[in-house]
Formats: structure tokens, sequence, C-alpha cells
């Protein structure tokens, strides 16, 4: 090439450097022009690029295979047209519609070197980019969803997909006649509304979990995106079945309940033992010393003194009793892994009879007992624990009427459905058929916030010196001793119902 095509090359460039990114290599990709475009594009001064190779704007965001077939290409002095990413100086990527194209020298035809046309496309490879990323995204939630919606801004269906009427039980010709409130359970009418009232240009999408009802009246969990359209003013509905993942950490967090109940109980069990065996003791010696005081005073002339020293060693005997009673009950609450299961059969109408009549002296006649018992009903129960259950039980409804006129009920009962239903005390789903206790009160009922803690061991919901929260513990472990299960229901004001179930 002489030196006049040369320079006559070069000048045919001038006019497109207001426009475009230009530069000039050798044969051996040399950079030996740059203009001031380039130079702006890459952050690199004109005195930085000259002699360097096209190698320092390398982002490895092309492969090997690419730069071979690009370089075979202009090689053979054809053009090479494609879109490159070069990283600049800053460490920023900029996108270029380029075009490489080999400079011929006109008296022999021999390639002389390369000249690069280019073009930012940075921001339109950025929106394309975000357009694929988006589309991906939808793509990539339509393949794990189990339904789509299109709706217009009143929550009226403008589209909806076949597999959410398969789920819904609701044909495509129906939900297209249908509010989205219509396929809403109960309890929550108008969410689905207020979600889509949420979203504007600034906020356009959301993702939430609701409780959609089937049109056999089931209902199930559903995972909802919605996304907005601001410019038809309408949303995109992605929804996914959740039931089973509900169910699950619903199954999980009772797991967990349990264990955690069990593991208190244990606790609590190994402490109370220790303590009553101790306290056992202890309490022998205070009651010996005092017997010894009682002799002595008895030994005494009548006088004021021998009179109050009897009494007061009365008095000791009196608080040793109840004191011994309590050990009692400690010690029965922690020895009934130990004890054997029952193999006793009671018939229930007879036994509770017996008791209904021993409870007459415990129960003031302010309060009414109304028994239905069903007879011929039996149940494997020592007579005894039955007697402590029962007696328990009622002593607590007494309490609860706090001395006001109402009404105790106690009732046998069989054939109940507990299908669905959880133990109030180990927190076990019920499984099996039972013969019912049932015992109800008209009572104050017991707070919400203290329900789920009544069978834990010296807990209780009765004012402090007045019950040793021993009672229900007991209770509950004489029943699940039996492979038997509580429900308990109350509301403040109405009352308390305990359910005993045994198999």
């Amino acid at each position: 090439m002489s030196k006049h095509s040369k320079e006559l090359s070069i000048d045919m460039l001038y006019p497109l450097n207001e426009a475009a990114i230009i530069s000039r290599t050798d044969l051996n990709g040399v950079i030996t022009f740059v203009n001031n475009k380039f130079c702006l594009m890459s952050g690199y001064s004109e005195e930085e690029l000259l002699g360097r190779t096209h190698a320092i704007f390398n982002s490895r965001v092309h492969t090997e295979e690419f730069f071979r077939v690009m370089w075979e290409t202009i090689s053979r002095g054809e053009n090479w047209h494609g879109e490159i990413c070069n990283r600049a100086k800053s460490g920023s990527l900029c996108w270029l519609n380029t075009s490489i194209l080999p400079i011929l020298d006109k008296e022999n035809g021999q390639i002389q070197g390369y000249i690069g046309i280019r073009f930012d496309i940075t921001e339109k490879k950025r929106l394309e980019l975000a357009l694929q990323s988006q589309k991906n995204q939808y793509d990539s939630v339509i393949e794990s969803t189990d339904g789509f919606w299109h709706l217009d801004n009143n929550g009226r269906f403008i589209d909806v997909s076949e597999c959410y009427c398969r789920l819904s039980g609701y044909s495509e010709k129906e939900l297209l006649c249908m509010m989205i409130s219509d396929l809403e359970a109960n309890d929550h009418k108008g969410d689905l509304m207020y979600q889509l009232s949420t979203l504007n240009e600034v906020v356009s999408s959301k993702a939430f979990e609701s409780m959609h009802q089937r049109k056999d009246g089931s209902q199930w969990f559903v995972e909802v995106l919605i996304s907005y359209h601001p410019k038809h003013n309408n949303f995109y509905v992605f929804l996914r079945d959740i039931s089973k993942r509900k169910l699950n950490e619903r199954e999980q967090m009772a797991l967990q309940q349990q264990l955690n109940h069990l593991q208190k109980l244990e606790s609590i069990g190994r402490l109370t033992a220790g303590i009553a065996h101790d306290f056992n003791n202890i309490l022998a010696s205070i009651l010996g010393y005092n017997e010894l005081n009682r002799y002595a005073a008895e030994d005494l002339p009548d006088c004021e003194l021998k009179t109050d020293l009897l009494h007061n060693s009365e008095q000791v005997d009196i608080a040793g009793s109840r004191a011994a009673d309590l050990i009692k009950k400690m010690l029965t609450y922690c020895r009934q892994d130990e004890t054997a299961k029952s193999d006793t059969k009671l018939e229930l109408s007879d036994v509770l009879n017996k008791i209904l009549v021993m409870l007459q002296e415990i129960i003031p006649a302010t309060i009414t007992i109304e028994a239905n018992l069903l007879e011929n009903t039996y149940i494997t129960l020592d007579e005894t624990d039955l007697y402590q259950i029962i007696v328990n039980l009622f002593v607590n409804a007494r309490d609860a009427l706090n001395k006001k006129r109402g009404t105790i009920e106690l009732g046998v009962y069989v054939g109940g459905d507990y299908a669905s239903q959880v133990c109030s005390a180990c927190q076990e789903h019920i499984i099996g058929n039972f013969v019912e206790i049932k015992i109800s009160d008209t009572g104050d009922g017991i707070n919400p916030t203290k329900l789920s803690r009544i069978f834990e061991p010296f807990f209780t919901t009765k004012e402090v010196g007045e019950g040793t929260g021993l009672g229900l513990s007991v209770v509950s472990g004489i029943i699940h001793k039996a492979d038997g299960h509580i429900l308990v229901h109350s509301e403040l004001g109405k009352g308390t119902t305990f359910k005993l179930l045994f198999p």
C-alpha cells in the first residue's frame, strides 16, 4: 500500500469520528491508531493504548472459540461483524456493536492491518439482558407454579390457566365470571384485592401467602406472586399450592412442642422426686419431734401454757398432714412412668355413682351436679386412680364457680369423633375409639394465655396458696398411662369442659 493510499484510508475515517469508536491495528493486533471516542470509551489515554493489543480490554465474557473464529474471518480478508463486551480501565463493562475490516493494499491486495468501527450499545444490551432476565424469571416461576391468572384492575379474570382450574375445581368459564374474592376462604375475604391495591409503578410486584377455597368447600394454602403491568393497568398472578408444606410445618411444630414438653416434664420429674424424698425425711423429723413435744406437754399440769402447747402441736400435725399429702402427689407424679399399667376393668356408671356420693361432702349446696351416666360402659383403670381424677376436676370446677351458683355436669359417652383433634396435654393427634368422661362447669373459665400450660407440674391458675399445681399433672399422667387423651375447651365467663378419653 502506497503512502498516498495509506493516508487516504485514514482520511476516510475522519467523517466517522463524531459517531463511531475507531481503532486501527497491524497484522498482529497491535494498536496503531485510536480516536477520541475510543479513549473515552476505554478510559485509557492515547499514549496508554498505542503499542498495546486489544487483550487489554478482555472482559472474560467471550470464549476463546469466539476470538478464534473472529481472527480466522479477518485473516481471510473478510469483514467480521458482531457484539463484543470490553472491560474499561475502571473495570466497568461496555458492549459494542463492532465491525472489523481488513485494510488491503490496492496494488497487491495484501492485508496491511485492520480497522475496527464500533458503536456503544451498552444501554441497549442492559435492557435486553434485563428483559431476558425478567423473562427467565417468569418462565422459571411459571414452571414451578400451580396456576396463573391474568386480572384486570378490578380483580376480574381476563385469563386463567388450566392447572388452576383443576386445583380449584372450577371450570375456566366459571372463573371468568367470578371475582378473586370468590376464591378466598371466609376468614380471608378481601386480602387479595387489598394486595392488588398496594401495587403501582414504583412497587410493581409482591409475593405473599393466601388461603383459598375450592368449589367443594375445602381450603388450601396458596403462595401468590403478583406483578403489576402499568401500561395496561392489569396484573399477572402466579400461584403455587403449598398445602403440603404448611401441613409439614404444622406437624414439625407439633413434634417440636411435644419434644419440648416431654423434656420439660422429665427435668421437672427428676427435680421433684429429689425434693420430695428429701422433704419427706425432713418432715418425718419435724413430726417426730412434734410428737415428743406433745408428750411433754401432756405431762404438764393443767394450765394455759399446756393448752397453748397442745394447740400448737395439733396445728403442726395438721400442717404436716397437708405437707405429707403434697409429697404423696409429687411422688405420684414422678412415678407415673414407673408403675405398671392397670388391668382392672371398671363399669363407669357404678363407680362414678359411688364417687358422686362422696363428692357431696366437698361440693356446696349452691352448686348443682348433673349426671348423665351411660350404663354398661367399661374402661381399664384402677378405681383409686379414677377417684383421684374425678375429685381433682370437681374441686377445680367448684373453685372456678368462685362460691357462686352454678352447675357441674358429669357425663359418659361413646362414639365421639376425635380424628381431627389434638390432645390438649401431650399435643399428639388422637387416633382410635374412646369412652368419654365429660366434666364441665359454668364457672369463670380459663384465660386463653394460660390454657396451654395447665398440665405443667406446679403451674396453677389459682391464687397463691390456693393450689399446688400438681392436680392436673397427676390427672394427665394417669390418663396417658392408660393410653388415653384429654380435650379441654374453655371460654372466659362461660365455663370449662374437660373430655377424658379412655380406650
